[in-house]
């Protein structure tokens, strides 16, 4: 089926649930985005192609649903996510869904010790039903372990998904959560005192980096010589 011919049939299934072809094409532009956005990341993390199916069975049925919600919230069709699910999978294949129907934490299990966030870099993400989405930012695995420490000693929680490395965490009384990819390509020189970017030792970026970014334990004075731990908020 050609796109001209897949686009028509996806008008027409939207209008008889009364969806403008603006609003439907809104909301299949965000969905498509975000299945972009994993695509990128798995090509760029673990090489291959990540199939559609697949794509779709690691989200499993509650989370495509949610992520449909929130296609249907920011393209004004208030909160039924269920009404962009019917049509969309009106006019395409059904996936193979996983059995235990788990969302974007497929294959998780509770992440207790941040030293198991063992990537020079991540693509983090917030997200957030009620906002909108975010196009992400890059962190330093120094820079997230800090952070992980804070957010299970805090009314947060931390979950790995060993197959990919992918962590998904909440953060105090936060209403999202956020998740972080492993990004390795895009990791930067760290400091040899605390393992951080140069970036993250601003003063309005920093958190658990050391005062000073230094990239050379030549230009450490003699002593400061051993590494200065990752400070624990």
């Amino acid at each position: 089926m050609d796109q001209s011919t897949r686009e028509q049939l996806l008008y027409a299934e939207a209008a008889k649930h009364g969806v403008s072809p603006a609003q439907i094409h809104r909301a299949v532009d965000i969905v498509a985005a975000v299945q972009r956005r994993d695509r990128e990341d798995f090509r760029t993390n673990f090489g291959g192609e990540l199939t559609p199916d697949r794509w779709l069975a690691g989200y499993g049925v509650a989370g495509f649903e949610e992520l449909c919600a929130k296609a249907a919230q920011q393209s004004g069709l208030g909160d039924d996510g269920d009404l962009i699910t019917r049509i969309v999978s009106a006019i395409a294949a059904q996936p193979e869904l996983r059995d235990d129907d788990r969302p974007v934490q497929f294959w998780a299990r509770p992440l207790t010790d941040p030293a198991e966030a063992g990537f020079t870099a991540y693509r983090v993400t917030y997200d957030d039903p009620k906002a909108e989405i975010s196009t992400g930012f890059d962190w330093s695995g120094a820079l997230l372990r800090t952070t992980l420490r804070a957010a299970i000693t805090s009314p947060g929680a931390a979950s790995l998904e060993e197959a990919t490395g992918v962590i998904v965490f909440t953060y105090d009384d936060l209403p999202g959560a956020y998740i972080a990819r492993p990004a390795p390509k895009r990791a930067r020189p760290v400091c040899v005192r605390c393992a951080q970017w140069e970036g993250e030792h601003t003063l309005h970026e920093r958190f658990g980096a050391c005062p000073q970014f230094i990239t050379s334990a030549a230009d450490l004075p003699t002593a400061t010589l051993t590494p200065m731990p990752v400070p624990v908020p």
